[in-house]
């Protein structure tokens, strides 16, 4: 996707008691008779709930199901979108009743740091990443090194690109947009695999294990960071 500024990560709970397929029939139903259409809107994609645990030795599983990631010209298309009436008399309540809780959100300036074309038989899954910075950190030097020296890494095992479809990483240096729950993540990493298969391959190679893990500890807390994956289904 070209000509974006900006990507809003909306994080979602499911009811209790609703089972991860039937959070997902019913949640693509509302998007089917009420799409998702703003001005500014690239792109749109819900991310499907997966059973299983957080992959990475420095995140715990995510008090999250399931997300949608919204891609956008500018910031303050996403900004319009929420306080739009569309927003706030058609779009949120009509997903709240699907909820735990109110939905929380992640916004920033993407940074797609490695992409290729998706063959045709794959079946992709998306880690999704929410990273909180060390505290003795600043902020400008996590992201710096989450998104440079961190990726490069990751994407350096000896077959890791032959499993990643797109590796994607969104600082968030401020809080998104009003309505939303506030979280204390500094970010999401959205890491797309090619089939569970390569997901669960890759961080139980050794190159992981040896290389990348022991360099999540000098950026990221453990006690704090998270993880989920889910399956993206894109819709816009």
């Amino acid at each position: 996707m070209t000509g974006i500024a900006y990507k809003l990560t909306i994080l979602l709970k499911a009811r209790d008691g609703l089972a991860p397929e039937d959070f997902t029939d019913a949640w693509l139903n509302l998007e089917e008779k009420h799409p998702l259409r703003a001005a500014g809107m690239v792109g749109h994609t819900f991310d499907r709930p997966l059973a299983g645990a957080s992959p990475i030795k420095a995140a715990q599983a995510a008090p999250f199901d399931a997300a949608i990631e919204t891609w956008w010209e500018r910031k303050n298309d996403a900004a319009d979108w929420v306080v739009s009436r569309q927003f706030a008399d058609r779009w949120l309540p009509d997903h709240l009743e699907l909820l735990a809780e109110p939905p929380a959100a992640i916004g920033g300036a993407p940074e797609l740091i490695w992409e290729r074309e998706l063959a045709v038989d794959a079946a992709p899954v998306r880690l999704l990443v929410l990273p909180v910075a060390l505290r003795r950190m600043r902020f400008a030097d996590f992201a710096d090194h989450w998104t440079s020296q961190h990726a490069q890494l990751a994407l350096g095992g000896p077959e890791t690109k032959d499993r990643l479809v797109s590796l994607e990483n969104t600082p968030a240096p401020i809080a998104p947009p009003a309505r939303f729950a506030r979280t204390r993540y500094d970010g999401v990493g959205a890491i797309t695999f090619e089939s569970p298969e390569a997901l669960t391959a890759e961080f139980s190679c050794d190159y992981y294990k040896q290389v990348v893990a022991p360099d999540e500890l000098r950026f990221t807390d453990p006690a704090f960071s998270a993880a989920l994956i889910t399956e993206p289904v894109t819709l816009h």
